[in-house]
C-alpha cells in the first residue's frame, strides 16, 4: 500500500496598526459546480452505471449513514472498484468470500462497503487533511483528492502531482479529461501501470455529479 503523509497546517497571524479601521469582513458564498459532463460521458453513465447504482442505493445509504459520510461517496467507490456488482467486494474488486492477499475476506456486500467507508475516511484525512464525516459538500478539487487518496494513498502528493490529473478521480469530468492516462510516477511499487491508458468510461467525480452530489466550485 502506498504510504500516506500527514499534511501540515499553517496559521498566518497578522497585526493591525493602532487606530486603523478594521477591514470589512465579506462572507464567502459557496458556489455550486454546475458544469455539465460531456454528452458521451452522461450517455455512458445512463447506459452502464445508472441501473446498478440505483439498485444498490438503499444499501449505500445505510452503510454510509452508519459511517457518517455522504452516500454518494460510497456509491462512487463501489462503482469504481467493481461496477456496483452485488456479488463483488469494492475493497479490491474481488468476489465476495474470496480471501485477499492480506488475509481479509468479506462475506457480504455490506461488510465490504463498511471497510471502504472506513478506508475513505482514514486515507482522505491522513493524506489531504479532509474530514469526510463533517458531511459538508466539498469542491470538485477536494473530491478528486478523496479518490486519489483511496486508490493511490500518498503517491500523488509525495510526487507533487495534482489529483486533477488522476483519471480514477476525474476522467470524463470535462472534454479535457477524456482519454486520460495514469500519471507517470517513478516509484517501483506504483500501481495501475503508470503512464498507461485509463480504461474506465469515467472517474469517481463524474459518478458523484451524476448522483446529484452537491459539489462546489
Amino acid at each position: 500500500a502506498a504510504a500516506t503523509a500527514q499534511p501540515t497546517r499553517r496559521r498566518a497571524a497578522g497585526s493591525q496598526a493602532r487606530g486603523a479601521r478594521a477591514p470589512a469582513v465579506v462572507a464567502r458564498t459557496a458556489i455550486r459546480y454546475e458544469t455539465p459532463l460531456p454528452s458521451t460521458v452522461a450517455t455512458t453513465f445512463f447506459a452502464k452505471a445508472k441501473g446498478p447504482l440505483a439498485r444498490a442505493e438503499q444499501l449505500h445509504r445505510d452503510v454510509a449513514g452508519r459511517a457518517g459520510i455522504r452516500w454518494q461517496l460510497l456509491a462512487a467507490c463501489d462503482w469504481m472498484q467493481c461496477h456496483a456488482d452485488h456479488m463483488h467486494s469494492p475493497v479490491n474488486g474481488e468476489r465476495l468470500g474470496k480471501v485477499n492477499p492480506d488475509g481479509t475476506v468479506y462475506q457480504t456486500k455490506s461488510q465490504a462497503l463498511a471497510q471502504c467507508a472506513s478506508d475513505l475516511i482514514y486515507l482522505t484525512g491522513a493524506v489531504y487533511g479532509l474530514d469526510l464525516t463533517a458531511r459538508r459538500a466539498l469542491p470538485v478539487r477536494a473530491l478528486a483528492d478523496v479518490f486519489a487518496a483511496f486508490r493511490w494513498g500518498g503517491l500523488l502528493k509525495r510526487n507533487g502531482v495534482s489529483a486533477m490529473e488522476f483519471p480514477y478521480s476525474v476522467a470524463g469530468l470535462t472534454e479535457q479529461h477524456l482519454k486520460m492516462h495514469w500519471p507517470v510516477i517513478g516509484e517501483p511499487d506504483a500501481p495501475d501501470k503508470p503512464g498507461s491508458k485509463f480504461r474506465g468510461p469515467f472517474g469517481a467525480v463524474p459518478v458523484l455529479l451524476s448522483l446529484s452530489y452537491p459539489a462546489l466550485v
